[in-house]
């Protein structure tokens, strides 16, 4: 049952646990001029819009125009990662890395497509370089976090979440990761538990909301499931999800709800 289990949360999470809600914190770049601003807030607009692919496309322009530019560098390597060009994003870092040496947040970046790439252990390697020279980076804590989830270290992730935490208190996105990593585990109540707090402070994240709906559905709760489901998704997905809850509870010998999924 718990394999069972791990391999749908992984299946059906593991972009969630790469994504989060990032934003960018470095100011906007000098070197953009009236010829590039254009380009750029359509980078950013389509990045905002969840239009991952245009955004990539958007910013592998101006990485062209700008090959130097850390801001530009770090939109290009984020959209690339969350349209599944995983391998792209790690290329593209590491030609560029000798001239962003010592940058936090492009190592954490690095560190997450190396994740996204399927090199846990390699990640976890500049993770920790990035810790040092920024020690109190939630984002960073997390990412190490979900690199010990995906080396099914379950208890150690639990460490990096909690001091994540710490560095930022009550933050929905480690709080998903944390859910997360307790449903591998086979923890379901407290993975549960988690996204109910989580979901409280991310009332806008449809995210943590189907995140939810999902684990109240391999629990066999249909109408707490199909409650969440109805406020983000149409007809079709609702009734195909509630479906695979149901094919998932009676597969792995779970109670059969009083009534099937219509």
């Amino acid at each position: 049952m718990v394999k069972s289990l791990r391999t749908t949360v992984c299946i059906g999470l593991a972009i969630f646990l790469l994504a989060g809600c990032e934003t960018d914190e470095f100011a906007s770049p000098e070197a953009i001029d009236a010829m590039t601003k254009p380009l750029l807030q359509a980078a950013m607009e389509a990045q905002q819009g969840a239009d991952y692919a245009k955004a990539a496309g958007h910013f592998r322009k101006l990485h062209q125009k700008l090959p130097d530019d850390r801001f530009v560098l770090l939109g290009l390597a984020r959209n690339l990662r969350y349209v599944g060009a995983a391998k792209e994003a790690v290329r593209t870092l590491e030609r560029a890395w000798p001239s962003f040496a010592g940058d936090s947040k492009l190592m954490t970046e690095l560190g997450k497509a190396r994740l996204a790439n399927g090199n846990a252990k390699n990640a976890i390697v500049v993770f920790k370089a990035a810790l040092e020279i920024e020690p109190a980076n939630w984002d960073t804590y997390s990412a190490m976090g979900i690199a010990y989830d995906l080396m099914e270290l379950y208890v150690e992730a639990s460490k990096w979440y909690l001091k994540a935490l710490e560095m930022s208190p009550d933050n929905p996105v480690v709080l998903n990761n944390m859910a997360i990593s307790a449903a591998q585990s086979g923890d379901l109540d407290t993975a549960i538990n988690t996204l109910k707090r989580a979901s409280v402070l991310a009332r806008r994240s449809p995210q943590v909301r189907q995140n939810l709906a999902l684990f109240y559905g391999i629990r066999g709760d249909f109408k707490s499931a199909e409650s969440l489901a109805r406020m983000d998704l149409d007809e079709e997905a609702v009734r195909n999800n509630l479906a695979f809850y149901y094919r998932f509870g009676k597969e792995n010998g779970g109670q059969r709800p009083k009534q099937a999924p219509k």
